[in-house]
């Protein structure tokens, strides 16, 4: 998984939202303010905000390219996280640490 990079504006509800929705997957991301009239790190000004990237270089812009893109994230996060294991094989030699 890529770390993510949420480019918001000032007082937006969709950004709000996004960072929630990022915040409950417990996905390492930052958030970055963006004045309006500013352009992204890049140079680049986007179509629509918030702009959600990928440090992979795949970007989403607007509410409803982001939203597509964490309902895919999330059943992918749920998928691998249900077939992870928090289990702890004690070494026997020193049940202290795990093997």
């Amino acid at each position: 998984m890529a770390m993510l990079v949420l480019y918001r504006q000032p007082k937006d509800p969709v950004a709000d939202e996004v960072a929630e929705r990022l915040r409950e997957l417990v996905l390492a991301h930052r958030v970055v303010p963006v004045r309006e009239g500013e352009r992204l790190p890049d140079g680049s000004k986007p179509a629509a905000w918030p702009v959600l990237a990928e440090s992979s270089g795949a970007r989403y812009e607007g509410a409803e390219a982001i939203r597509a893109f964490l309902d895919a994230l999330t059943y992918e996060v749920t998928l691998n996280r249900q077939f992870q294991s928090d289990a702890c094989y004690l070494d026997p030699d020193d049940p202290t640490h795990c093997l």
